[in-house]
């Protein structure tokens, strides 16, 4: 916002007003939106807790033990307290999708070009995002309805403000209108993503859902088998976040003496830039990967027929946690670099009965992810029957 920083997180960032409004801003306030705050993102804008050393921690309002989610930790929170009809973060491995899941309101992450990103201060290497995994801008509300509102507005605008907005149309469709397709609506579930086994509570609710969907006239629910390329999304859009050496970031950190936030201890280092020719060989492997995962949607590789309108998967393979102790984003991330729209919808409130205490996981564990999952699980469940919702 013009004459506001955008500090990141960063104190080498702070003091420094923006000359112009992001396109975003632009827009939403040519609709009569009214901006009444920034709100708190994490050092770096990179991690899944809000905490830096300029404004301290994001606390969650439904327990102040638990995270509050990141980069868009700040919105959640207000948002969840009723502050605002409306935020807008940005997601690039689950930004916007996990403060939402962590403080139980609603978070959509479009595709590419859908809202206007171009104009926010990244502290990265400018143009990477054109690059790598390009990040989406998205809203955060109480309501479906609320999120349909906003990008109702947003959708057919945004070539006209964002340089990076594509043309579209965002038309209200429901299964009661002449719209709709004459079969039934097809949700699948997806129950993991081969890399980290959802915790028992996870699982459960998930088979709730499906239980429900199950019951609902005009859905048909099936559960999807796991597709190969789906184990190998996290680890290549790891890779391609990380594609140069994090000096950017990292020399503006160290510029002001200032030491990496919990989450990001161990997790953010120095290191090798890629070649053009190693960057090529990774888009090269992404687009395999989403050739492969197109088969999910149809028939069969001969019959393109649609199959699966929808699909339903959990956000974390663990319910919410302690502060700096959310583990696995495989579950979000594989959706930035597939760039589908994605969302986090709320299903009910965390009950005691949920933990299953004392039930042993008897699925063998998958790796260091999954085996990290596990002890999230042991040492997070006392917390859930001491402080529930």
């Amino acid at each position: 916002m013009k004459g506001i920083d955008s500090s990141i997180g960063l104190s080498a960032l702070a003091f420094k007003p923006a000359k112009e409004n992001a396109a975003l801003v632009d827009l939403l306030q040519s609709l009569g939106a009214i901006v009444i705050a920034k709100t708190n993102v994490p050092q770096t804008l990179g991690t899944l807790d809000s905490c830096n050393h300029l404004f301290g921690r994001t606390l969650n309002p439904l327990n102040r033990q638990w995270t509050a989610g990141g980069s868009t930790g700040g919105e959640g929170a207000l948002i969840a307290m009723r502050g605002s009809m409306v935020g807008f973060g940005t997601d690039i491995g689950g930004s916007i999708r996990v403060p939402a899941m962590c403080q139980g309101i609603y978070g959509f992450k479009p595709s590419n070009g859908r809202v206007p990103y171009g104009g926010q201060e990244s502290g990265q290497l400018e143009g990477k995002g054109r690059m790598t995994l390009q990040p989406v801008a998205g809203p955060l509300a109480r309501s479906v309805a609320d999120l349909g509102a906003v990008m109702a507005e947003i959708v057919p605008r945004v070539e006209l403000y964002g340089e990076d907005g594509i043309p579209g149309i965002w038309p209200a469709i429901s299964m009661s209108n002449s719209l709709a397709p004459p079969r039934n609506f097809t949700i699948g579930i997806l129950k993991t993503d081969g890399l980290v086994t959802p915790l028992p509570p996870i699982t459960r609710v998930l088979n709730e859902v499906a239980g429900y969907l199950h019951q609902t006239p005009g859905v048909e629910v099936v559960e999807i088998p796991l597709p190969d390329a789906l184990p190998k999304c996290q680890g290549l859009a790891g890779r391609l976040m990380g594609v140069d050496d994090g000096s950017s970031m990292l020399d503006k950190i160290e510029s002001m003496g200032e030491s990496l936030i919990p989450w990001l201890q161990g997790r953010m280092k120095r290191g090798k830039a890629l070649t053009i020719e190693q960057l090529a060989r990774l888009h090269a492997q992404r687009a395999e990967v989403e050739k492969e995962m197109l088969k999910m949607w149809t028939l069969s590789s001969s019959n393109k027929s649609r199959r699966i309108d929808a699909i339903i998967c959990p956000i974390a393979p663990h319910p919410v946690p302690q502060m700096d102790r959310y583990n696995a984003v495989g579950y979000t991330s594989t959706f930035v670099l597939l760039d589908y729209p994605a969302g986090t919808v709320p299903v009910r409130s965390f009950k005691e009965s949920d933990l299953e205490l004392g039930r042993e996981m008897d699925a063998p564990i998958i790796g260091s992810w999954d085996k990290a999952n596990r002890q999230l699980c042991k040492s997070c469940f006392c917390q859930y029957v001491l402080t529930p919702y």
